[in-house]
């Protein structure tokens, strides 16, 4: 998928615990779709690649790099 250019920079993480990072995004970032944006989870991922992958979109660079020196 091909994010608009108002969203710059994005993060891959491969945690299976992305609700935390998401609520770790509420509260440092600020609003889902305001100042970042999470990619659904596809649930068929895990079963061919053992893992489940989410990409995580920011607006700014410094949210983006707040957001990699927390979880990647």
């Amino acid at each position: 998928m091909v994010m608009s250019p108002d969203w710059k920079y994005h993060i891959t993480l491969t945690t299976p615990d992305w609700s935390t990072v998401e609520q770790w995004c509420l509260v440092n970032l600020g609003k889902f779709d305001d100042t970042w944006y999470k990619l659904g989870i596809d649930p068929a991922e895990y079963l061919f690649h053992g893992q489940t992958r989410t990409v995580w979109y920011f607006r700014h660079e410094r949210d983006a790099v707040a957001f990699a020196l927390r979880w990647s």
